[in-house]
C-alpha cells in the first residue's frame, strides 16, 4: 500500500502558482472595473454637457419680446427666470371672457395639459406677427367647438376690450410658465437645476456634475455688449466646465484622474434688438 503524499516544498509550490494565479486575476479585474468606472463617468461627462446645452438651447431659442415684455424677466451672473412653452396653438374664437384654440392633432401639441393658476396664456395679434398679449389662466381647459364646427378647448381668461380688438381667428397662442434656472453647489460640485416659479417647488437637479466655479449665465445685447436688464437682452451665453470627479467616486474608489470637457453656447433670442 502507497502512502506518499505531497512533500513540504511541493505544497508551497503549489500554494505560490495560486496566490500568483489570484494576484493575475485580480489585477486583470481591477483594471477592467476602473476601465468600466472611466468609461461611465466620460459618458456621464458628455451627458451632462449634452444635457445642459439642450436645455439652454430648448428654452433660449424661444425667448423673446412681444409687446408683453420680454420673455426673460430676471437675470443673475447663476440664475435666471424666463416664461417657458408649454403648449401651443391657433385661435378659432376669442371673447372677453374666454378664448378657443382649434384642438385637432395637426393644430394644438403641448407637453401636459394647462393649469390654471400655474400658466398664462400668450395670445399673438391678428394684425402683426411680432405684437402678443399676455393674459391670464382662469380654469382649467373645456372641450368646446369652432364656429365653423370643428373640435376645440376652451379657455377661461379676461381679455380688455383694446386687446380683444386686436386678436381672433387664427392668432397663435402659447401656453407659458415661469421657469427659474440655477446653479447651486452638492458635494463639491456644482449643478444647474430648475424649478417652476408659481408652485415655489424646491430646485430640482437638471444637469451635473461641473466643476466648482465652472458654470455660469451671461447676457448679451445689441452688438454683443454685456446686458443689465431683462429688455436689453438678445443673446443668452452659457459657460460649462464638467468633470468626472465626484464626492466619494463610484464604486470602491474615486478615479485617480478626473477627466473634464468645456463647452460655450451662445442663444440668440428670438425677435430681440
Amino acid at each position: 500500500m502507497n502512502r506518499s503524499g505531497f512533500s513540504l516544498i511541493e505544497l508551497l509550490v503549489a500554494l505560490t502558482l495560486t496566490a500568483f494565479v489570484a494576484l493575475l486575476v485580480s489585477s486583470i479585474l481591477a483594471t477592467a472595473a476602473w476601465r468600466l468606472r472611466d468609461r461611465s463617468e466620460r459618458m456621464g461627462l458628455e451627458q451632462s454637457i449634452r444635457v445642459a446645452a439642450g436645455a439652454a438651447r430648448a428654452l433660449g431659442e424661444g425667448l423673446g419680446g412681444d409687446g408683453a415684455g420680454p420673455d426673460l424677466t430676471g437675470l443673475a451672473p447663476d440664475a435666471f427666470v424666463a416664461r417657458a412653452t408649454r403648449a401651443s396653438g391657433v385661435l378659432c374664437e376669442a371673447g372677453t371672457d374666454a378664448v378657443v384654440a382649434r384642438s385637432g392633432q395637426d393644430w394644438w401639441s403641448g407637453t401636459r395639459a394647462p393649469a390654471a393658476g400655474r400658466d398664462s396664456l400668450f395670445v399673438g395679434s391678428v394684425d402683426s406677427t411680432s405684437t402678443w398679449h399676455l393674459v391670464p389662466l382662469l380654469g382649467p381647459p373645456r372641450a368646446a367647438s369652432c364656429p365653423d364646427g370643428a373640435p376645440g378647448v376652451a379657455f377661461a381668461t379676461t381679455i380688455p376690450p383694446e386687446t380683444l380688438s386686436r386678436i381672433g381667428a387664427g392668432s397663435p397662442v402659447r401656453v407659458v410658465e415661469p421657469v427659474e434656472f440655477r446653479v447651486y453647489s452638492s458635494s463639491g460640485a456644482q449643478w444647474i437645476g430648475q424649478r417652476l416659479v408659481a408652485t415655489g417647488e424646491a430646485i430640482q437637479p437638471l444637469a451635473g456634475p461641473f466643476a466648482a466655479g465652472g458654470v455660469g449665465f451671461g447676457y448679451r445685447g445689441r452688438g454683443g455688449m454685456p446686458a443689465a436688464t431683462p429688455s436689453e437682452v438678445s443673446g443668452l451665453e452659457l459657460r460649462l466646465g464638467a468633470t468626472t470627479e465626484r464626492a466619494g467616486g463610484i464604486g470602491v474608489a474615486r478615479l485617480a484622474v478626473a477627466r473634464r470637457d468645456s463647452i460655450d453656447l451662445t442663444v440668440n433670442l428670438r425677435n430681440r434688438p
